[in-house]
């Protein structure tokens, strides 16, 4: 082989979370000579995509070496995630970029492979190009029942022994899947759904298996940072099936079962061109080529075609799985809002505690929809789940901003009371001014009683519908939102007392009274619904 002899490498490990443990993998690349191009981690995948580059010999040697450690920090038997996987190292694909064949990178997976067997003790496929057999050139094959069913079947069934090593499971580091292959792009669309039945509907309707796309692979998972559900591919093969056909027909199978693409991902690297043969399709662009790209020009000029540097890839990469989708709770310190509470300045207070208590109210109604929206084994209601899933997030954030407005209509009162009163002139402004705060400061909270009674709405087809497994979470959402509505009532009563108008006062009265009236009603469905469990709500 020539000195400019390169390969790609992008072994996948099974840990995604403990950033200590991934670094501890990952500096085994540089330290064996080649150079990293790209790390990212998943926290719901619980698990972490490498790409590194280099010779062929540094590379195998960096391969070793990883999965070593990864074998050394990584214990499968505490493993979860959503991510199908065999192993610590869960797979290792080899593919050549430049001065070396596909028969070359074939036995740079055999060799591996092999010393993995012989010197780690963990067993050895070999999948993709380097397969043995036809039913282990796909992964999901090779990965069928997952460690656990695999932890079993490699034992007991003849047609699971590994191609290297012992007919067993090495203790924590499972199994290992090593192969060759082309450029592989590891595509994720994310959608506005918890329905976990709808992902699954569209991933088997576009992967190759189950007669969709050719070179696609694709499967319906649940994103837990999120509630909403992902269609995780991939596309073994861009020049086969490119991302815009992929993507073309995803947007018309979201559309058959009613669902929406919230926003897709790349993890990973891929080639150049399967991004432009987007740009030419969408754009139905014609003699286009690579030399009326800029930046292209610009690097053959200078010579400086390099790869992305890892700061680079982890700042385009705009993944939203790797970080926490922002919701609007997530910005509430909490520590925060606790030490303020408690503070004696009475803001904030009772009526933002009211309103935080529709937050924890609404959080725990939307974690039952989407709950029992991520089992596909309950049928029933499922349409009208999602919408209790959407609605219920969306209240998280209007009680937020609520419990901010309480805190202000304080403070405006406040203001009030320290205005001057040594004139009548001034008193008269102070007591005007008074007026529209005590209003200000009753139509905070009514506003929050207004807004737990529409939150409460959702009770009875969460209760109908949700997982009864859940029967205590939405027990105790109920009681929040209860809760909150009685702190907000009598938030409203106390500054009632200080004001003149007299149909205003009326109104808000009216209001708080209907509200208690129509909150138990609500609370009846979740009552009943506990009280069949020998539950005491």
């Amino acid at each position: 082989m020539a000195k400019d002899c390169l390969v790609e490498c992008v072994p996948n490990f099974s840990e995604g979370r403990d950033q200590r443990i991934i670094d501890e993998i990952v500096r085994c690349i540089p330290e064996n000579g080649c150079r990293l191009l790209d790390v990212q981690s998943d926290a719901s995948h619980n698990r972490s995509v490498v790409t590194f580059i280099g010779p062929p010999d540094k590379v195998m040697e960096a391969a070793f070496a990883c999965t070593k450690r990864a074998s050394e920090l990584i214990n499968m038997e505490l493993h979860s995630g959503e991510h199908p996987r065999i192993g610590a190292t869960d797979v290792i694909p080899f593919v050549p970029i430049q001065g070396v064949s596909m028969d070359e990178c074939i036995e740079m997976a055999k060799t591996v492979g092999q010393r993995i067997a012989s010197e780690l003790g963990i067993p050895v496929y070999l999948y993709g190009k380097a397969a043995t057999r036809p039913d282990r050139v796909r992964l999901p094959d090779v990965r069928r029942g997952e460690y656990e069913g695999l932890k079993v079947a490699i034992s007991t069934d003849p047609e699971r022994v590994p191609d290297f090593g012992p007919p067993r499971m090495h203790p924590t580091a499972g199994a290992t899947a090593v192969g060759a292959r082309p450029p592989l792009i590891a595509y994720n669309v994310n959608l506005d759904t918890g329905d976990i039945v709808k992902a699954r509907t569209i991933a088997r309707a576009i992967r190759e298996s189950s007669g969709g796309l050719p070179a696609v692979q694709a499967k319906g998972i649940l994103i837990k940072e999120t509630g909403d559900v992902q269609v995780t591919m991939n596309l073994t093969d861009h020049k086969v099936t490119s991302i815009d056909a992929v993507m073309r027909h995803l947007e018309m199978e979201a559309e058959k079962v009613g669902a929406e693409i919230k926003n897709s991902e790349i993890v990973g690297l891929l080639p150049l061109d399967a991004l432009l043969d987007v740009a030419i399709a969408r754009l139905n662009l014609t003699g286009f080529s690579r030399r009326q790209v800029l930046d292209l020009v610009g690097q053959q000029a200078e010579g400086t075609g390099e790869g992305p540097r890892r700061d680079d890839a982890e700042r385009d990469s705009g993944s939203t799985t790797t970080q926490k989708e922002c919701y609007y709770l997530a910005q509430m310190d909490l520590s925060k809002f606790i030490d303020d509470l408690a503070a004696p300045t009475g803001a904030p207070g009772g009526g933002a505690a009211a309103a935080v208590a529709g937050v924890l109210g609404c959080a725990l109604i939307r974690m039952v929809a989407g709950n029992t929206l991520s089992k596909a084994r309950f049928k029933e209601g499922r349409d009208r789940l999602e919408e209790i899933r959407k609605a219920s997030q969306d209240m998280i954030g209007k009680f937020q901003e609520l419990a901010i407005k309480d805190t202000e209509a304080y403070l405006a009162v406040e203001t009030a009371m320290k205005m001057p009163r040594e004139t009548e002139e001034q008193k008269a402004a102070r007591r005007a001014a008074m007026q529209e705060a005590f209003k200000g400061a009753t139509l905070a909270p009514l506003a929050t009683v207004r807004e737990i009674i529409e939150a409460m709405s959702l009770l009875p087809d969460l209760t109908r519908y949700g997982n009864p497994n859940a029967m205590t979470d939405m027990a105790v959402g109920a009681l929040l939102l209860d809760a909150g509505r009685r702190g907000a009532t009598m938030n409203v009563q106390v500054n009632l007392g200080s004001i003149d108008d007299e149909a205003f006062v009326a109104k808000a009265k009216e209001e708080i009274s209907l509200a208690a009236s129509k909150a138990q009603e609500l609370l009846n469905s979740v009552i009943e619904g506990t009280q069949a469990q020998g539950l005491d709500f």
